[in-house]
This record gives C-alpha cells, sequence and structure tokens, in this order.
C-alpha cells in the first residue's frame, strides 16, 4: 500500500507538471505570436512610411528634371538657384536640393560650390559610376548616410541625372536628414526599451529611436547582432527574429520590412522583458496553484495511509477503531473544504459544464459575470454569451476538438447580467465523464489596446483622416468595385495655397488648427462612399467613386469654396488659404500608386498655371 500510494503521488505530480508545462508553453507561444505580429505591424507602417517619404522626394526630383531639360538653356544661374529653393520647399524632409554640372561638381544650390555629386564622386574622391552609366539608369541613387557638407548634420542623398536632348547635363540631388527620420520614428507609440531602427542593405545605421535607452547607437555605424546578419541573408526582403541588440545587449523580438524600391530595411523591436512579464506572472500563479494541489493530494495520501494502517493495528478493538474512522472522516472534511477553497480562489474562473450547462462555478466567475452566489447553476451557457453567433462558433468549434480529447481556447464576446459586453480568453478541456472543464481570464483591456493600435496605425494624428496605409487599401476596394460595376472613379491631389505663410506667421498651433478645420470641411463636402485621407503637411488625397465625370467638378468647386471660407483661431484672429487639386480619371486597369502619381503631376500644374484651379490629368 505504502508503495503504491508513493507511485500514485509521482504520477500525480508528473501530470500537473505537465499540465503546467503545456499551459505555460501554449500561453508563452500565444504571447510570442502577439509580440511578432506588434512587431510587424509597427515594421509595415515604418515601412510604408519611409517608402512614400522617398516616393515623395523622388516624384519632385522627376518633375524638377522634366522642367530643368524643357527651361535650362534659357535659365541663368540666379533663376536655376530659386527654382531649387522653391521645389526644396515643397518636401519637408528634404535638407536641400542641389544641382551639379557634367564633371560632377555642385555649381548650383545652397552653399555647396566645387563639392562632387553623390553617385559620380563622393568626398573622398572614389569614382561610383561614370556619367553615362548614370544617365542610362531609371531608378534613382539613394548613397549615405554621410556627412552634409552644408550642415555638418547625417544625410541620405536621393540623385537623378538632368538628361537634355538625350546628353547628360548633371545630377540633380536631394539631401534628406537622419533627424528627419528620427522625428517620423518620435511619431509612433513605442513601449519601454522597443526599438524601430533603419539601415541600408549594408546594415549601416541611418536613425534608431529606443524609448528608456541610454545608448541609442551612433548614425553609420554596422553593429549588429548575429541573428539580424543571418535572417536578413536568408530573407533579405523581410522577415522576423529573436535576439539581443548589438547596440544596448537588450532582448527583442524584431520584424524587418525592405523599403520597396530602395536599399533601405527598416526594423521594429518588442522589448522581451516588457512583453513577458504579464506571462511570468502568470507562470508563478499557475505553477503554485499546481504544487498547492500536489501537497495537498499529499497530504490525503498520507491521511489515507494513516487510517489503514491505523484499522489494520485497531481491528480486535472497536472502540479505538471508531475512533480512528471519525479522526479519518474528520480530516477527509477538512481536506476536501481546502480542495474547495483552491477552486474558489479569486484569480482563475471555472466552471465545470454539462449539456452546455453550467453544473458548478466558483466565485471568480460570478465576479466576472456580476453574478450572486449559486445564480449560474443549471443556467445555459448562451446567457453568457454577447450573441448568438458567439454561443454557436463556440459549440461547432470547441467539442469535437474536447471529444477528440483536444484542449480548446478562444477570445468570445460575453455579456454580464448588468448587459454590459466584455472580452473573455475561455480554456476548455475534457474531464472523465461527459462534462467539460472551463477557465476563464478577462481580456477586454488588452483588446481595446489592440484596437486602438490598428487605428493610430491607419489613421493621421492631428485630422484623424486616413493615412497612406488606409488610404491604399480602400482605393484598391474602390479599383476592385469599379472593375466590376464600371461606375466612375477619381483620384484627386489637393494641397493648400498659402499654408506655409499661415504657419510662419502665426505658428505651428495655429496651422494644425487650421489643418483639422479644413478636413472637417473637406469631410462635409463628400459622401459617405468618398474618401479624404491626409498624406503629410498640408497635402490631402480624395478618393471619389461611383461618379459620374461629369460631377466630378461641381463637387470639387464646392469643396475648393467651402476650404477658401475664413477659419476663426482660438484668439480672434481668423486665416484664410486656398486650394490646388490635380484630377485623374482611372483607367481600366490603373493601379493606386500610378494614379497617386498622376494626380500630383496634375496638381504640380495647377501650381504653376496659378494656384486655386483644379486640372485635370
Amino acid at each position: 500500500m505504502k508503495r503504491g500510494l508513493v507511485v500514485a503521488n509521482l504520477l500525480a505530480a508528473a501530470l500537473l507538471a505537465g499540465l503546467v508545462l503545456s499551459v505555460l508553453l501554449r500561453t508563452k507561444s500565444s504571447h510570442e505570436a502577439r509580440a511578432r505580429d506588434l512587431a510587424e505591424s509597427l515594421a509595415a507602417v515604418a515601412q510604408l512610411n519611409i517608402g512614400s517619404e522617398l516616393a515623395q522626394v523622388d516624384a519632385v526630383l522627376q518633375s524638377s528634371l522634366q522642367e530643368l531639360a524643357a527651361t535650362r538653356d534659357r535659365l541663368d544661374d540666379q533663376a536655376l538657384n530659386r527654382l531649387l529653393r522653391d521645389r526644396a520647399g515643397l518636401l519637408p524632409a528634404v535638407e536641400d536640393l542641389h544641382l551639379s554640372d557634367t564633371r560632377g561638381h555642385m555649381r548650383w544650390g545652397r552653399g555647396l560650390a566645387d563639392v562632387s555629386a553623390p553617385g559620380l564622386a563622393d568626398a573622398h574622391g572614389h569614382t561610383h559610376a561614370t556619367a553615362a552609366e548614370l544617365a542610362h539608369g531609371s531608378a534613382p541613387i539613394l548613397s549615405g548616410p554621410e556627412r552634409s557638407p552644408l550642415t555638418g548634420q547625417w544625410v541620405m542623398v536621393v540623385s537623378r541625372p538632368l538628361m537634355v536632348r538625350g546628353r547628360f547635363q548633371g545630377m540633380l540631388c536631394a539631401t534628406i536628414s537622419a533627424d528627419h527620420v528620427a522625428r517620423l520614428f518620435a511619431r509612433y507609440e513605442l513601449g519601454l526599451h522597443d526599438a524601430i531602427t533603419l539601415r541600408t542593405d549594408d546594415l549601416r545605421m541611418v536613425a534608431r529611436r529606443a524609448p528608456g535607452v541610454p545608448n541609442q547607437g551612433d548614425v553609420g555605424m554596422a553593429a549588429v547582432s548575429s541573428q539580424l546578419r543571418e535572417a536578413t541573408q536568408r530573407q533579405p526582403d523581410g522577415g522576423w527574429f529573436v535576439s539581443r541588440a548589438a547596440i544596448d545587449n537588450l532582448p527583442r523580438t524584431t520584424a524587418y520590412r525592405r523599403v520597396e524600391g530602395w536599399p533601405l530595411t527598416v526594423f521594429a523591436g518588442v522589448s522581451n522583458e516588457r512583453f513577458f512579464q504579464p506571462w511570468r506572472e502568470q507562470a508563478v500563479q499557475v505553477a503554485g496553484t499546481a504544487v498547492l494541489a500536489w501537497l495537498l493530494l499529499l497530504a490525503a495520501t498520507v491521511a489515507i495511509f494513516r487510517f489503514g494502517a491505523r484499522e489494520a493495528l485497531a481491528m480486535d478493538q472497536v472502540a479505538a477503531h471508531a475512533r480512528a474512522q471519525r479522526e479519518a472522516q474528520e480530516r477527509e472534511t477538512r481536506l476536501l473544504k481546502e480542495q474547495a477553497a483552491m477552486l474558489d480562489n479569486d484569480l482563475v474562473s471555472m466552471a465545470r459544464v454539462s449539456g452546455r450547462a453550467i453544473r458548478w462555478c466558483n466565485v471568480a466567475l460570478e465576479r466576472l459575470l456580476g453574478y450572486g452566489p449559486g445564480e449560474l447553476i443549471d443556467q445555459s451557457m448562451r446567457v453568457l454569451y454577447a450573441d448568438e453567433a458567439s454561443f454557436e462558433r463556440t459549440g461547432r468549434e470547441a467539442y469535437p476538438l474536447l471529444q477528440a480529447g483536444s484542449s480548446y481556447r478562444t477570445q468570445v464576446p460575453m455579456r454580464r447580467k448588468n448587459g454590459e459586453v466584455i472580452w473573455v480568453e475561455i480554456t476548455g478541456t475534457r474531464l472523465a465523464d461527459d462534462s467539460s472543464f472551463w477557465m476563464a481570464v478577462d481580456v477586454t483591456a488588452a483588446k481595446a489596446a489592440h484596437e486602438r493600435l490598428l487605428h493610430v496605425a491607419h489613421h493621421d494624428p492631428l485630422t484623424q483622416l486616413p493615412n497612406r496605409t488606409l488610404l491604399l487599401e480602400r482605393l484598391r476596394h474602390s479599383l476592385a468595385l469599379r472593375s466590376r460595376s464600371g461606375a466612375g472613379l477619381a483620384v484627386c491631389y489637393l494641397d493648400l495655397d498659402g499654408f506655409k505663410a499661415v504657419n510662419d506667421r502665426f505658428g505651428h498651433d495655429a496651422g494644425d488648427a487650421l489643418l483639422v478645420a479644413v478636413a472637417r470641411r473637406m469631410q462635409g463636402q463628400l459622401r459617405p462612399s468618398d474618401t479624404v485621407a491626409r498624406i503629410g503637411g498640408d497635402e490631402f488625397v480624395l478618393v471619389l467613386a461611383e461618379l459620374a465625370p461629369a460631377d466630378w467638378r461641381p463637387l470639387l468647386d464646392r469643396l475648393v469654396e467651402a476650404v477658401r471660407q475664413p477659419v476663426a483661431l482660438g484668439d480672434g484672429r481668423a486665416v484664410q488659404v486656398g486650394a490646388s487639386v490635380g484630377v485623374v480619371a482611372a483607367a481600366a486597369e490603373a493601379d493606386p500608386h500610378t494614379l497617386l502619381g498622376l494626380a500630383d503631376q496634375a496638381l504640380l500644374r495647377a501650381k504653376r498655371e496659378g494656384k486655386g484651379r483644379v486640372v485635370l490629368a
């Protein structure tokens, strides 16, 4: 008997340890997946933002080159410098625009005379490519990070060759400050010890932000972990890995995305120490509960053994036998009460379900759902679910798994007794009979945080309009509807005239208030099926869906007139701006990026023709 009880206790300990390990591994896997999803979401948002900034710079470079190719012979040095300054003013990300001569020396621009053009020769005189090779290239050239000869700051340089009647006439270069990229990263809501970094293809750092980390690293440094280097060699376009960063030696789950069309990669890391802290606390609680359960089982085993031994020794003494039996029963009663107290804990909600009705539940579940003692007993599980669809889906998915001996876990909306809907993560397993055992944890706060993160990732933080990411999604959806229905579709690129003057005169707070007011007015002029998005600065994009071409102009005229109306500032002053609009009608096989590029070119024509105009591409 003694050997049997020892073996039974060892088996029970092994079973509890296995169950605890299984639960902890599953929950850790869930935390790892959520950390990876969060890192991939941050990397995707940063990739789109960086790609958008560079695409905007390249678009201005190309339009400037077209104008220079047409007017180069008629422009003197003063006019050429003025043109470069005006175009640089269109790009918040650009430090300045410079133009070199055919020998690669910077001749036009701000304070860079006699400096070699990036892509022809760098500051040390190392030749990268010949003029002929640059002239025949179709993609822009990105170099850096390097020190700016103008300001001494770290910059990246985007360059394109100037071709006039088929002949190479110099390089047009735009310098982008690394501090601008760092300010772009500062807009993201990163947690403590999270990190987001932009690196070149040779893994040199361009910019980095890591809240709570003293050492942010130096621009241009290429010190990285072996896991990062192996991951980017194996999957250069995107992936994820877990490592300690070479800069600060902090463990992170990192996702990376290559910026399409550019030799740059965005790395977004989520701090494992912070993200896995709730899992570690849960692990301590579950392990402690399992140890307590095993100790209680061990105590019950010892009591049973002693009871049996005492009964054998006192077989001929009835009084002693009765006393021993009574004492054993009292001990068993105490043990059952202790076991019941363990189940009726305040930490984890538990219930036994049979026939989809609650046969037993602990205090934690009653408190979670707002019911009084005993009110849930024999109640159908349907009354706990927020809707019929969730109830049916859970039954359809869970019970086949439970019958097969597996466990089931999901997140469902449940309704408390007062009608409030909360999100609960439930985990079920089959018991020996036809019933099942369920545990429930309130995840409403985590669910709300996830929804807020999705909103931040798809909306402009100032105006709450859709950002470029959500704009592209809606534009693809509108194009798909157009291909099926054949209805009209227009993409409009809108820029505010006079916004910079308002910013310079009244300050950035006034400029922000103006942007918010203009955004509300544009929304008020559009239909629910249309979209208006802010893509940066004072630039907006409108998508007019299911609207005949003849109706576009009246709608845009009303919208431009609404924008022109004065905007009252909080201190009694009023400001007024205009709007220039470039419009493109969607063709049969159009894609979003092409439409945005055509609308942007139409906007530039509207600006050149005198502003305050609506120009059709």
